[in-house]
């Protein structure tokens, strides 16, 4: 009874370790990665509130952002007085968090392991003047040994290559599992085809169906699934 027991808590605490680790590994949830965007966008921002020393900016942006980001970043829009450095406003704010909405067209989506990408769709105004047509937006995000720091910034007119990458991934994992699936269903058939007859499965009485249904398959992965 005494071993019974044991074994019984060896696999609660085995699952219990297993799932924790899992959980570490999953990338953030959507708001977490919209809670720290809107920060590293204030962080920006504050830096166009008053002056600072180029330490006091390096201390600022330092949690938000990699370090050849933040020098592309102040390349564009930091500039020298005799109080200090600050930033002023601009049409066109390279570098800068986008002006995300946080809503459902806001899209948050895993490249690979520890890099994300956060872009959305910026369609230009019918009922007033605007200095951009359709485009997307978006930054990159790597995890860094502690926390994520965004590493890129896009503007493009045209769906961005991830985007692109991503489709095409998402289609050949579709046709796989449909050619997987299929797979199954044939060999299930084959199989009952020489149980119920078991004599004569190398005749074309069995094959013939079987040949047909394959080229189907050829022509379009669901006919056959469908006509079953």
């Amino acid at each position: 009874m005494l071993k019974n027991w044991t074994g019984i808590l060896t696999i609660i605490i085995f699952l219990f370790i297993g799932s924790s680790t899992a959980s570490a590994e999953q990338p953030p949830a959507d708001h977490e990665v919209f809670a720290f965007l809107k920060e590293a966008f204030q962080s920006q921002l504050s830096l166009g509130e008053s002056h600072h020393t180029l330490e006091e900016i390096e201390a600022i942006l330092n949690p938000y952002f990699t370090k050849e980001y933040q020098e592309n970043f102040l390349a564009e829009h930091l500039f020298e007085e005799k109080e200090g450095y600050i930033t002023y406003g601009t049409d066109f704010p390279a570098y800068y968090i986008p002006f995300f909405s946080y809503m459902d067209e806001t899209m948050v989506v895993e490249e690979e392991e520890g890099i994300l990408t956060v872009y959305e769709f910026f369609s230009s105004e019918t009922d007033m003047p605007s200095l951009y047509d359709d485009h997307y937006e978006y930054v990159k995000l790597m995890q860094d040994e502690s926390s994520w720091k965004v590493v890129e910034w896009g503007f493009e007119y045209e769906e961005p290559d991830f985007m692109v990458e991503n489709v095409s991934i998402n289609q050949n994992n579709n046709e796989e599992s449909r050619e997987e699936k299929f797979q199954e269903i044939l060999s299930g058939i084959y199989s009952f085809g020489f149980i119920h007859n078991p004599f004569n499965h190398h005749s074309y009485y069995f094959n013939a169906p079987l040949k047909a249904a394959q080229i189907i398959h050829e022509r379009h992965y669901l006919s056959f699934v469908a006509t079953r």
